[in-house]
């Protein structure tokens, strides 16, 4: 499994730097041997760790980059908004739905909002 450090010089070295030059998350656990043959989960998970830990890695529907300017930071946070929101409206759904097809066993967790 790539450390950080490799990510982000793999990702320097080949200039994947701005939203106009990607790669795939399937390439990079190809190029770093731990293709799954699916979803790459461990190759993204080393992406949200480099994340934590600091680095600007970006992504659109055509792959991971390293964030170069303030409007790819700002496109990268806008759709992490939408994902969140959304993810709160299925959670929001799930708990109506079960509220109302158990009215005498409610959940009373709080329902929960992005801030604007």
């Amino acid at each position: 499994m790539p450390i950080i450090q490799q990510l982000i010089q793999h990702l320097r070295n080949n200039n994947y730097v701005g939203s106009g030059s990607t790669i795939t998350a399937r390439d990079l656990a190809t190029y770093f041997g731990i293709s799954d043959g699916g979803q790459e989960v461990a190759m993204r998970n080393v992406i949200r760790d480099a994340i934590s830990n600091g680095e600007l890695v970006g992504s659109n529907n055509q792959g991971f980059y390293l964030i170069d300017t303030l409007n790819e930071l700002n496109e990268n946070l806008d759709g992490l908004e939408g994902r969140a929101e959304a993810n709160l409206v299925r959670r929001r759904n799930m708990m109506t739905n079960w509220n109302n097809q158990n009215p005498a066993n409610q959940s009373t967790k709080t329902d929960l909002f992005v801030k604007p």
